[in-house]
């Protein structure tokens, strides 16, 4: 009912219809009697924040930003087991936020040394986060994206198209994006690159996905973030959270 609530909200709330679609735009399997409603969404110019590698130093105050502007996001978080994460997490959760999995160690050398290795984590990550919070997703992003560097190796290029078949296999819904904010290069890529490279990734998009980063040292997404909301605002789009009745973005 959550679900069917939220997209008659989005279906009610929205004034602008357009029927572009990108290729890179799968719809998820839903229940049939939620097809019109999310038929719907397809149609809508929708803008999904997402923020990578969470919890940080950072957390509290792009939840205060998000909060400011009215906007629920979808966080994919880490295993954190600083003091302050622990507020982060709840805060995520109270201000209605989206929960999904990114890994518990982030640690290339450890999440993609084998298929196993990489459930091992990333299981360990959904542990903690049902035990400690109620939480369970089904939504995950790879560390680096589904085409990470490593993807490109010859020796490690089985081991990730592995991961993704049996994330599939397993009933997981993996999401990449569609706009980089590129504020994960470098915490010196400054605020005005942040908001120019979504601003730039907009361009014939009606569903866009922007990838940012929730990390101690990214002072800048923190800066940057309230320009690119109203920007976003501006150009008609509207926001939502990632779940499993969203268009699917995937790099394959």
């Amino acid at each position: 009912m959550r679900k069917l609530l939220k997209l008659i909200l989005i279906v009610l709330g929205c004034s602008i219809i357009l029927s572009v679609e990108r290729p890179v735009q799968v719809q998820a399997v839903v229940p049939e009697e939620m097809t019109p409603l999310v038929k719907s969404k397809e149609n809508l110019k929708i803008a999904y924040l997402t923020f990578d590698d969470g919890p940080s130093t950072n957390t509290m105050d792009i939840l205060d930003i998000l909060d400011r502007y009215q906007i629920k996001a979808t966080f994919f978080v880490k295993g954190n087991e600083e003091p302050y994460a622990k507020k982060c997490y709840e805060e995520m959760i109270s201000r209605g936020h989206e929960i999904a999995l990114h890994s518990y160690t982030h640690d290339y050398g450890i999440v993609y040394r084998s298929t196993e290795s990489f459930f091992k984590d990333l299981n360990r990550l959904e542990t903690m986060l049902e035990k400690d919070y109620g939480i369970k997703s089904k939504i995950v992003r790879l560390p680096g994206g589904s085409r990470n560097r490593l993807r490109q190796q010859a020796s490690t290029k089985p081991i990730i198209n592995g991961i993704l078949q049996q994330l599939t296999d397993k009933g997981y819904i993996y999401s990449d994006w569609n706009i980089d904010s590129t504020d994960g290069i470098s915490p010196t890529i400054s605020e005005h690159q942040i908001i120019t490279s979504v601003q730039k990734g907009l361009k014939d998009q009606h569903h866009v996905n922007i990838l940012l980063h929730d990390i101690n040292s990214m002072k800048n997404t923190v800066k940057a973030l309230p320009r690119i909301i109203e920007i976003l605002k501006k150009e008609g789009y509207i926001f939502d959270t990632i779940d499993e009745t969203t268009p699917k973005v995937q790099f394959n």
